[in-house]
């Protein structure tokens, strides 16, 4: 019944059987969180975390229609998956899933783009969060790996396609230009409500927002490039993991733009795919989603048992 964080007064009092007592020194001693503290957890750690998200599977036919530009399609949450400390700071930790979950989403068109970093946010919310824990889940993005390896979006460099038709979310991107104007506030991961269909411009532009890298021959840590890549702690393992970022890209050119999604292909970042082309054209691309944990230190203790490794895992409690 203690709080976190408080200074109590302690003294001990000893009374013998005829009733003779003796009060030793009082001493003062301010109270800590149970299990480690947030400093304490390292990049790589496990922790035996289970999702009891608000259903066991997630549909992308949402608000009376599908979402995914390719058909309605159902994820269902893996009881399997081990997770990961991806970040720890403040009160905050974040884990994200050693591997992929077995299921794949398929995103297709101007839909597909529209509303991919939507639709694969809340299926990770909706499968993998744990509210007694205050773990909410959400999709790895660009800036999730940006963070770990140290790459950045190249953006800044406008080019103007020939082709004017752009996916409705287009107008509402940091980086997209409509009729000249630069309005937009949305950045590469941020969507909070549906978009639907496709738009036509006098003047289309946009900054390059694509780009590629090989995961595997970056400078870093090993576990970095464990935990960017999906793969066992060998950086040479042809294993091939498959799976979307939650941030849309955009890559112009003379005549025509690729709007696609971010994904991992091959241990490869990049936009190996189109979702949809301002040409007319339109691809699709089926990769697992890959979920994140956040979960918030003042609503769950970490670490009153286990060494953090995959055989003992860091427990993970509610207070």
């Amino acid at each position: 019944g203690l709080k976190d964080g408080t200074k109590y007064r302690l003294r001990i009092r000893v009374t013998d059987m005829a009733g003779r007592t003796l009060d030793g020194t009082e001493i003062t001693q301010t109270t800590t969180k149970a299990g480690i503290s947030y400093d304490k957890i390292k990049l790589g750690d496990y922790i035996a975390y289970s999702p009891a998200g608000t259903s066991s599977s997630y549909s992308t036919y949402q608000d009376g229609r599908e979402r995914s530009g390719y058909g309605n399609q159902t994820l269902s949450r893996d009881t399997s998956l081990k997770w990961r400390v991806m970040n720890a700071e403040g009160d905050k930790v974040t884990l994200i899933s050693e591997m992929i979950p077995s299921t794949k989403v398929t995103l297709k068109g101007a839909d597909g783009y529209n509303n991919g970093v939507k639709l694969l946010n809340d299926a990770c919310k909706t499968l993998y969060s744990n509210s007694s824990l205050g773990a909410i889940g959400r999709s790895v993005k660009v800036e999730d790996i940006d963070k770990l390896v140290g790459y950045y979006p190249k953006v800044g460099i406008e080019y103007v396609p020939n082709n004017k038709l752009y996916p409705k979310i287009f107008q509402y991107e940091k980086y997209g230009s409509i009729d000249g104007n630069y309005t937009g506030s949305l950045e590469l991961s941020e969507q909070s409500i549906w978009y639907s269909g496709n738009a036509s411009a006098s003047r289309l532009a946009g900054n390059q927002t694509a780009y590629g890298y090989d995961a595997i021959q970056l400078a870093g840590t090993m576990i970095n490039k464990a935990l960017v890549t999906g793969l066992p702690n060998n950086p040479t393992s042809t294993k091939h993991i498959e799976y979307w970022l939650a941030s849309r890209c955009c890559d112009p050119y003379n005549n025509y733009a690729n709007f696609t999604l971010f994904n991992v292909y091959q241990c490869r970042v990049g936009y190996h795919l189109s979702i949809y082309t301002s040409s007319g054209s339109s691809e699709e691309a089926s990769y697992a989603i890959r979920p994140v944990i956040e979960i918030d230190l003042s609503k769950a203790n970490i670490g009153i048992t286990g060494t953090g490794t995959s055989d003992s895992p860091y427990s993970i409690t509610a207070r």
